[in-house]
Formats: C-alpha cells, structure tokens, sequence
C-alpha cells in the first residue's frame, strides 16, 4: 500500500530542493509524486517573541501554514469535481511520516522534458517570456481569479511551467491558502481579487513584464 503507518525511508540522494520551511525529497518507488519535509522546528525558533511563545504553548500552530494548503487544496479538488484536471496547484495527497521528520505528499509537475517541471524565473531574459510560456501564465492566472484561490505568496520561483499529461500549463506550487487567523480573503472575493492584483503588479514591476488588472494579464513590453 502506498499510505501505511510505515515511516518512510529518505536520504540525501533522493533530496530535490531545499526551503527555508521545507525540503523536497523524491518519493521512493513513486515517480510522480514528491515528499515536502517540514525543517526541524527545533532548529529553526522563530525571531518574533510572540511567535515564539505561541509555538511554546501552542506547539500545532507550526502547522498551520501547511494545514491551511491542505484545506485550499481539498476544497478546491471538491469544488472541481471532474474537471480536477485542470487544478492550477498540485494535488496533495496527504500526511506521512519520514526517517527525516514529518511531510506532506504532494503530486510532481513534470518539465515537458519528462524531468522536474523548471519554475518561471528561469524563461525570463531581457524583461520578456516567451509567447508560449506568457500564455499558459495568464491561464493561471485566470484561473486564480475564476476559482478564487488564496494566495499569499506569488512570484515566478513558486510557478511552474510543465504538464499533467494535458499540454503545457503554469502551476502554482506553494504559496498559497489563507494566512489570518480571520479568514477575510477566503470570505470576500473581492478582496482577494485585490490582493492578486497586487501581487502581479509587484511581479511586473521587479520583472519588467506590463500587468493589466482591467484585462489580468501580463504582457511582454512593447
């Protein structure tokens, strides 16, 4: 089975990427799926004294953040229904134990080259995208409006360009669900819509693309 109570094995070899929260393994004997490993919360005390005091006496709320992508995510999924294809985040599929602590399973966006899918950042050159690539950004961007997704932390190093067997597309693969205790942006379309306004405008501003908030869309300069 693939979810027992089994701790699952992890090393070095199997080591994708390296966060400041989380460390992303390959998942052993399941090639489309990753493991994001949470930092040793012991190693890693948060600066803020009240922060530090709430995790003291609070020890769940070093969680929240990652239960909070859970909840977008299954949300999402359910109000999806068959056309969970087409979800702009990956899917994630649950909790596990590891050799390396506790993580999160969560689907692997594959590159059109059958490898990794590569983040954004690295198709920008001389403050354009290539056609292509700025197409399926604005289809992501469409849909974060459309299906009214939170999320609180948008930039080109948290977008994918790959494929769920379906074409090119951009994904978002962190950075989201809701962050206040209050769920104002969940509650208020609105307001989530501005906050997704701002942070394309702040994307445009740092990249040199042109952002339209009356049409949502990037746009290479003229």
């Amino acid at each position: 089975m693939l979810f027992t109570a089994n701790v699952i094995d992890l090393s070095d070899d199997q080591k994708i990427a390296n966060g400041t929260v989380r460390i992303v393994y390959g998942f052993p004997g399941q090639q489309d799926l990753l493991i994001k490993v949470f930092h040793s919360f012991e190693q890693r005390s948060p600066r803020r004294p009240i922060k530090r005091l709430a995790w003291r006496f609070f020890p769940m709320l070093k969680f929240r953040s990652v239960v909070n992508e859970l909840k977008c995510e299954l949300l999402l999924s359910l109000r999806l229904g068959a056309d969970i294809q087409n979800m702009p985040i990956p899917r994630m599929l649950g909790v596990v134990q590891t050799s390396r602590g506790a993580g999160v399973v969560v689907e692997r966006i594959e590159g059109l080259d059958g490898g990794l899918a590569p983040r954004v950042n690295q198709f920008l050159r001389a403050k354009s995208i290539d056609e292509p690539i700025l197409d399926a950004l604005n289809a992501l961007v469409k849909k974060l409006f459309d299906l009214h997704i939170v999320a609180r932390d948008i930039n080109f190093s948290n977008i994918v360009y790959g494929t769920r067997g379906a074409g090119a597309a951009c994904f978002l693969i962190d950075g989201y669900g809701e962050r206040n205790l209050i769920p104002f942006r969940s509650m208020s379309k609105r307001l989530n819509e501005r906050a997704l306004n701002r942070q394309f405008a702040s994307i445009a501003q740092k990249t040199g693309l042109v952002w339209s908030s009356e049409r949502r869309c990037f746009s290479n300069p003229n």
